[in-house]
């Protein structure tokens, strides 16, 4: 990763990190190496996050991160209130999201969050620009399918979600997206 790459999956993380309230227990689905849980530090009642891109599994006093591809490697039973997917979901094909989606609702605690970020369609366009710069390395921008940014809600929504907050960062080209599910 260089020092952009670094800089927007910080970004990122700030901006999910003040909406996860504080000792929850947290799924976070395309974890990286945990940088999640590290920024969250004692506020953090236990974290579990997966990954098919670390190069092993890990285990740390408040979480722990598996190698492996959600759903289909998931395999602990956790009571989760809050699972997090930072620019995942627009990687996940499109016959796969809301069957993933409805795994994500089915793990998570009565009132539990689901919390995302996704980028807007503008985004693409300045990443390839930027790794072909040799900017970025742009974290397997080719998996994007042509990711709507607008059919997040539907996505969540026919799985048994409500939208709680919608908002744009980073000059519009990141979007977060709150949604919860009925206590």
């Amino acid at each position: 990763m260089t020092w952009i790459d670094r800089w927007i999956q910080k970004q990122r993380i700030n901006q999910v990190i003040r909406k996860i309230p504080p000792g929850s227990s947290v799924l976070d689905i395309g974890c990286h190496q945990g940088e999640l849980f590290m920024a969250m530090g004692k506020h953090l009642k236990t974290g579990f996050g997966i990954d098919p891109l670390i190069p092993q599994s890990v285990v740390k006093p408040r979480y722990q991160l598996i190698k492996g591809q959600f759903p289909d490697d998931w395999k602990i039973d956790a009571e989760l209130n809050c699972i997090t997917l930072l620019a995942v979901l627009e990687h996940i094909p499109d016959e796969k999201q809301i069957p993933a989606v409805k795994k994500i609702f089915g793990l998570l605690s009565p009132g539990g969050l689901a919390i995302l970020t996704v980028p807007s369609e503008k985004a693409d366009r300045v990443l390839h620009f930027l790794r072909r710069a040799g900017l970025i390395h742009g974290m397997s921008l080719e998996e994007h399918y042509g990711f709507n940014s607008a059919d997040t809600i539907h996505i969540f929504e026919s799985a048994g979600f409500k939208l709680i907050k919608h908002q744009t960062f980073q000059f519009s080209l990141n979007n977060l997206f709150i949604f919860k599910k009925a206590e």
